[in-house]
């Protein structure tokens, strides 16, 4: 049986336990064969020496100053001078613990609908959907829904970058990641990219794995923090960077929309909530 050679694109730093677990249950594939390109950025709990142990590996480091954005870029960067080797892409988020076989059922539905992307949603351990498709609740405001796993085929937007299949073409069209983003936002920004030059987006059948949505104390969505506090996380690297969200607003709504939302967090935080 051939085997679909998919290069899984990954970064992490210093969160040994899941990213081995995720290589870990990637693996239980039977129609895949991965190639793993991992960006470790700087770790210091033994990540990159863990991760050199595995087979399928290339490993690529960074400074410790990457994020997401700039880790993901690397092992975008590798994976589109090597693309001729790879029947599909997929982007990963290292924190997602992957069910049996989940991904055979992406490369399925992918045939199925010819889709050139295919989303895999996450669930908590509750099976409340956390990460996956979604769908823009409006055409002038930045203003997202996520897209439940379902029988049919349903059209997404953008997506989460937690498990995002896609065909080889569309992601050498596409090209790598916007560099004006440093942490979130380039996920988003990439998936409403491809849908502009007429990829198709879908959902998954079902879950494809457990991820737990991100803990919002101690950020700058937490109320309980002052105000002067909550401003200085937002423009951190992790926060919502007022330039970082400037941008994707700009260049996905227009520049009136992006005026309008890049006070928006200002008064969130002014008025406590």
């Amino acid at each position: 049986m051939h085997k679909c050679k998919i290069a899984a694109l990954l970064t992490c730093f210093n969160r040994k336990a899941y990213t081995l677990t995720c290589l870990q249950t990637l693996r239980k594939n039977k129609l895949c064969e991965f190639c793993f390109v991992v960006t470790d950025d700087d770790s210091t709990d033994g990540t990159a020496g863990a991760i050199a142990q595995m087979e399928d590996v290339v490993l690529l480091s960074g400074d410790g100053k990457l994020y997401w954005n700039g880790g993901m870029q690397k092992s975008f960067a590798y994976a589109l001078e090597h693309i001729e080797e790879f029947d599909y892409v997929m982007l990963v988020n290292d924190d997602v613990g992957f069910y049996p076989e989940a991904i055979d059922a992406l490369v399925l539905r992918s045939k199925e609908t010819n889709a050139p992307v295919v989303v895999g949603s996450t669930c908590n351990k509750k099976g409340e959907m956390t990460y996956g498709g979604v769908r823009k609740k409006s055409n002038v405001f930045a203003k997202f829904a996520l897209i439940p796993p379902s029988k049919e085929a349903t059209e997404c937007d953008t997506f989460n970058g937690n498990c995002v299949l896609i065909k080889k073409d569309a992601f050498q069209a596409v090209g790598n990641l916007d560099p004006a983003y440093t942490h979130s936002m380039s996920d988003y920004d990439y998936g409403m990219t491809l849908r502009r030059k007429g990829y198709r987006i879908v959902n998954a059948k079902h879950h494809v794995g457990v991820c737990e949505d991100n803990d919002t104390t101690g950020s700058w969505l937490d109320t309980s923090l002052p105000r002067k506090e909550r401003r200085r996380l937002k423009e951190g690297p992790k926060g919502l960077p007022g330039k970082d969200w400037f941008h994707f607003v700009k260049k996905n709504y227009g520049l009136f929309p992006a005026l309008y939302h890049s006070l928006t967090p200002y008064v969130r935080i002014l008025l406590g909530k």
